[in-house]
């Protein structure tokens, strides 16, 4: 009987050390790998082209380009090149490394570093910019927006406003301009 005692006190202590050593050693899981790419639309050398009213409103191309299953968000990144056209005349040029569409919101977010041009003759550059569609502002207010109005003047300001529609450009927040002569 002390035998039989003893045994399932053993057999019990080997189970509870066996038990307790997958928590101390847990066994190592296995990578699985796949060649299963995101859900969506991912596409390379993309040149999307907008037109409103059979007017031809704007074009972006980009190195890469990823859209979401839904179609409501689109991420371009590489060598971005945009265009808003007013009159059938380019309004705001712009050169970025990304770019997010978000038709929920209705809106470009552009957080990299951008170039623009407006027809104006403006040229710059600022640290991010947001793109709205329904006003057909781009607007930008993180960090200095540096810019030049080519054999005029040079600026820097907080607040970059575009108005594509109107053609016109606001600067605000200590604004700083060097006159050239």
């Amino acid at each position: 009987m002390r035998r039989t005692i003893f045994l399932s006190i053993l057999l019990l202590m080997v189970l509870i050390v066996w038990g307790g050593s997958y928590y101390l050693f847990p066994p190592q899981k296995e990578e699985v790998t796949s060649n299963y790419e995101k859900p969506g639309i991912y596409a390379k050398k993309v040149h999307l082209k907008g037109r409103d009213k059979g007017n031809l409103s704007w074009e972006i191309s980009a190195d890469n380009l990823n859209i979401d299953l839904n179609y409501r968000k689109f991420l371009f990144e590489g060598n971005i090149d945009g265009k808003v056209y007013r009159d059938n005349k380019v309004s705001l040029h712009i050169k970025t490394g990304k770019a997010e569409v978000d038709r929920d919101k209705k809106i470009m977010k552009i957080p990299d570093r951008l170039y623009f041009e407006t027809e104006d003759g403006y040229v710059g550059e600022a640290e991010e910019g947001v793109w709205y569609f329904d006003t057909g502002e781009f607007v930008s207010t993180k960090g200095r927006v540096r810019f030049e109005k080519k054999g005029e003047f040079k600026a820097e300001a907080d607040i970059f406003r575009f108005d594509s529609k109107e053609g016109k450009a606001d600067f605000e927040g200590n604004v700083v301009i060097e006159v050239l002569y």
